[in-house]
């Protein structure tokens, strides 16, 4: 029985790239369609990439599923990025130039009034973030975006 062909040679080439350079979880998906183009059963292709058969249906689906064409390298490219989910996940609440008034507002909160706790200091600086019009961001996000901010 012959092979089914799911990728053409550009996809290829661009899914190749992709499993050597991106991060894991993006590569396992990209190594899956690699894999499966090559002719491999589900149950090999699921041990040797650590993965289960049903992903290994989830992802071919959303790769045949897709309706970006691909006959240049960056289609190619954007139908990996949009399938393989390179960008995706929940939007973040807070984007970056709010970021940087939420570390503006930390430093003059710094100077304003001591705290107890890092707890503390990073609810004060949620209230007055709030009261300033950005979004409403609970203490830990307060500390993440502190802590993502370089010293």
């Amino acid at each position: 029985m012959p092979r089914l062909q799911i990728l053409n040679s550009i996809e290829k080439q661009a899914l190749e790239h992709i499993a050597a350079t991106s991060s894991d979880e993006v590569s396992k998906r990209a190594k899956i369609l690699l894999g499966l183009n090559e002719g491999k059963k589900y149950v090999a292709l699921a041990q040797e990439i650590g993965v289960t058969e049903n992903s290994i249906a989830k992802w071919k689906k959303r790769w045949t599923s897709s309706t970006i064409l691909s006959e240049t390298q960056e289609g190619a490219i954007a139908k990996a990025n949009e399938v393989l989910g390179v960008n995706v996940g929940r939007p973040k609440k807070c984007k970056s130039t709010e970021a940087s008034k939420i570390v503006e507002i930390s430093e003059w909160s710094k100077n304003r009034k001591p705290s107890r706790s890092k707890h503390h200091y990073h609810t004060q600086v949620a209230e007055e973030a709030t009261r300033r019009g950005l979004p409403t961001l609970s203490p830990r996000s307060i500390g993440r975006i502190l802590e993502a901010q370089p010293q």
